[in-house]
């Protein structure tokens, strides 16, 4: 889970890439928060893995809202990736 609002596989994407997708190169992402984010001076990023009950029933059911074509896709776990109260470049620990 990296700072800029991505979470990439292979390696780290550690600083905001004003390009389209896909990015060049070996970088794969996912990109619930693509966003110029400076967490130095306010919020924290946080994640975890869960297998609760609950939480996988949601996944479960988004993925068979959203992605119809994928009838037979069972969550056996999800990553949960959470930017808090972080700021753009340039802003302030008030400008969250």
């Amino acid at each position: 889970v990296n700072n800029n609002g991505l979470v990439s596989f292979l390696r780290e994407v550690s600083q905001f890439t004003p390009v389209a997708f896909p990015i060049a190169g070996d970088r794969r992402v996912v990109a619930p928060f693509w966003a110029d984010v400076d967490n130095r001076r306010a919020g924290q990023v946080f994640y975890r893995e869960s297998k609760d009950p609950a939480t996988l029933r949601r996944a479960n059911a988004d993925i068979n809202r959203y992605f119809p074509e994928f009838p037979m896709f069972v969550t056996t776990w999800v990553l949960i990736a959470t930017w808090h109260q972080v700021t753009f470049f340039g802003g302030s620990s008030i400008t969250p």
